[in-house]
């Protein structure tokens, strides 16, 4: 299989470990991206064929058991992980899906477009493979005032490649807008998207005690920050609903 993007490939096969031993295996940072990805499904009702496009270890299959859904990922060794979980997993290039046009009822896409070199192109596919009607629910990075220089420091990790992205939010919007109608948008990850949810690149939340009662705590602060009109655009991601139009 030949695919352009070999670096990103290289990294994401380097972090499937830390994400499958430490981000999805923690308690409070397993806690966090449950949350997340609840909140994402809480946009839709999940139902036909499903695309967890960008898979990674596979970890949104738990709230999607009995559902007909693939994984599809770029890294083998994400999907080494990802086949525990789905029954379907493909080794793909989300800027090429490997799926017929209108195929899918719903595509998810966590953490996607900012490792891809053609985010554009990524919107394209996703499009492309989704029936008319079709959902997709996007959840992404976000560049604003507090998070761009913590992205900037970060980024310096072996766990980014130089695809690695920091969208602000007009971008993402162009980028999905100009594909599919967008009807949702929600901005989220304040105090506990850093301090839970990453153990794996900076584990500062090792030293807190009492983590069943914080945890909980900094994600209840967190959407309470979500729904204070403008504050809340300075968060570190952001959820999009979109929808492809008949």
């Amino acid at each position: 299989m030949n695919f352009s993007n070999l670096q990103e490939i290289k990294t994401q096969d380097l972090v499937s470990q830390y994400y499958e031993e430490k981000r999805y295996a923690l308690s409070y940072s397993r806690a966090y991206h449950q949350w997340w990805s609840r909140k994402m499904l809480s946009f839709v009702q999940p139902k036909g064929r499903i695309l967890d496009d960008g898979c990674g270890t596979g970890h949104f299959s738990e709230f999607l058991k009995g559902l007909d859904v693939t994984g599809l990922d770029i890294s083998a060794r994400m999907l080494g992980y990802a086949r525990k979980r789905y029954q379907k997993v493909i080794q793909g290039d989300a800027q090429n899906l490997p799926f017929t046009n209108d195929y899918f009822d719903l595509v998810l896409a966590k953490g996607l477009l900012h490792h891809l070199p053609n985010p554009q192109r990524g919107v394209t596919e996703i499009c492309r493979v989704l029936k008319k009607g079709g959902e997709v629910v996007f959840s992404d990075t976000l560049n604003s005032v507090l998070t761009s220089l913590p992205r900037r420091i970060l980024k310096r990790s072996k766990h980014f490649s130089q695809e690695h992205k920091n969208f602000k939010r007009s971008e993402t919007i162009k980028i999905i807008n100009s594909k599919l109608s967008i009807e949702k948008v929600y901005y989220f990850g304040y105090l506990a998207y850093p301090l839970l949810g990453f153990p794996d690149i900076i584990n500062i939340y090792k030293y807190f005690p009492a983590k069943k009662i914080i945890t909980p705590l900094l994600i209840k602060i967190d959407e309470l920050i979500s729904k204070i009109p403008l504050l809340n655009r300075q968060a570190f991601g952001i959820i999009i609903l979109a929808r492809k139009n008949n």
